[in-house]
């Protein structure tokens, strides 16, 4: 796991963004992890180099690989043993490889995060590997190890076992 480099123009970036695409269908927080995952998508693609796709199945081309970025808001840095999620809904997505963000926020009050403090690189996994070592989680089921309530059906894999590809 990284930092990785994030700035204001960027997070401006990802408001705007947010702003005018509404809820995403799907979408866990019924849209509000729109900024968090659009900047995650940002600081990626600045990261690797390379432009912002918007594809429906893939976010990034690196090296000919379509990356799909999945991003999720913390309180806290990740941690080897957190989850790094894809949910069932998502499911359809058809990328090479998945790549995994952390939006590390100073706190959360009633529910908002408040103060970007970092974005991590947690790590990547083919798609087929990712599919073949996740766990399914089911909406309402507790994680054992971090107390994380799974807001949807989702897989599930350990950010310990993520490949360090970037």
């Amino acid at each position: 796991m990284k930092i990785i480099p994030h700035n204001r123009q960027m997070l401006k970036e990802a408001r705007e963004w947010a702003s005018s695409v509404g809820g995403i269908k799907n979408s866990i927080t019924k849209g509000e992890g729109n900024i968090a995952g659009r900047l995650g998508e940002l600081a990626v693609s600045k990261y690797l180099g390379v432009p912002i796709e918007d594809a429906v199945d893939y976010d990034l081309i690196h090296k000919g690989e379509k990356l799909e970025v999945k991003t999720i808001r913390r309180s806290v840095p990740p941690k080897p043993s957190y989850a790094a999620n894809v949910s069932i809904s998502s499911a359809h997505q058809s990328p090479d490889r998945y790549v995994f963000v952390s939006i590390e926020y100073d706190k959360r009050v009633k529910g908002k995060y408040v103060k970007l403090l970092n974005v991590w690189l947690c790590g990547d996994k083919s798609a087929e590997e990712y599919m073949e070592q996740a766990y399914l989680e089911r909406r309402g089921q507790t994680n054992p190890f971090t107390g994380f309530v799974a807001l949807r059906d989702q897989y599930g894999l350990d950010i310990k076992y993520l490949d360090q590809s970037f």
